[in-house]
């Protein structure tokens, strides 16, 4: 399970890096250890603070010692037992613990279990099942895998269960819930190209460029340096344009930088058709919120 959970919430720790990157060019993506650390504090915070409703948050840590002993069907996980929880009432206590704590969020094998739970706790057991289209639905799927609840608390604070905006009411019995507004750092999903699903507006165009991924099972981050990609709603462009992304995958322990080169409007009209089945599910990702781009992987092997 623990693999699985890194997949899903690694890339959302890295973006405080991004966000780094996008708003302090001279920087760009080389941060300094206390830069970068700072931007987690602040990344972190906010997650949980948002999953808190702006009113309260908790942060899980662990201790490094059992508080109680195991017994009937719950079994020794090694880090359940030893969770101490702090309450935050404001925004900078929250930055506070953080900042005392943020060594275990870094380093070791529990950061992200430990950001998962404190996500849930912030945001209470109660209300992550009323976000649900129906409260029997779990954060973990088949095989360990996230489920998109989970996703979405992490990403917008309530752990609704689909990626389109809003809600939907398919009868009197029905009511599908999406995302309810816009977040700071969006989604595109492989799952959109095969037409699985639709991510809406509040997904796709974030309030900063920075794009969890979800393809080929794990989760990647794509990011870019201009704040004006973050503002186009319907993702096609008015003219041509061309735009670096950069791209990094931390389950593969990326260590090279990425950049993706990519022309969307005349340019794009001018693409070759190629062979579907050699087109990399980065480029496809890509094409669910910019139409017929064409993505060029500069000294990169394309990902395929």
């Amino acid at each position: 399970m623990k693999s699985h959970l890194l997949c899903a919430s690694r890339p959302m720790l890295c973006c405080c890096c991004v966000l780094l990157c996008v708003f302090y060019p001279p920087s760009r993506l080389r941060p300094s250890d206390g830069a970068r650390r700072r931007c987690l504090v602040l990344a972190v915070s906010e997650m949980l603070w948002r999953a808190g409703e702006h009113e309260t948050a908790t942060l899980a840590i662990t201790s490094g010692r059992s508080h109680f002993v195991p017994s009937g069907h719950y079994k020794s996980e090694g880090l359940l037992e030893k969770v101490t929880c702090f309450t935050a009432d404001s925004l900078n206590a929250l930055q506070w613990l953080l900042e005392e704590h943020i060594q275990q969020f870094e380093s070791g094998s529990f950061g992200c279990l430990l950001f998962c739970v404190s996500a849930v706790l912030s945001r209470s057991i109660a209300k992550v099942r009323e976000d649900m289209d129906v409260s029997s639905n779990t954060l973990i799927g088949a095989h360990g895998y996230c489920t998109q609840e989970l996703v979405n608390l992490l990403l917008c604070g309530q752990a609704a269960s689909n990626v389109f905006d809003g809600q939907v009411q398919l009868d009197a019995a029905t009511l599908l819930k999406g995302v309810a507004r816009r977040g700071s750092v969006g989604l595109l999903s492989l799952f959109e190209h095969h037409d699985i699903c639709q991510v809406g507006s509040h997904l796709k165009t974030p309030l900063f460029p920075i794009w969890v991924v979800c393809s080929e099972s794990h989760f990647s981050t794509l990011f870019g340096l201009q704040r004006e990609l973050a503002t186009n709603q319907d993702g096609r462009s008015r003219g041509p344009r061309e735009f670096d992304l950069y791209y990094y995958d931390g389950l593969a322990n990326q260590q090279q930088e990425i950049r993706l080169s990519v022309s969307v409007g005349l340019a794009a009209a001018f693409q070759e058709d190629n062979d579907p089945e050699l087109t990399p599910p980065l480029e496809q990702c890509i094409r669910t919120k910019w139409k017929d781009a064409i993505v060029r992987w500069n000294d990169t092997e394309p990902i395929l």
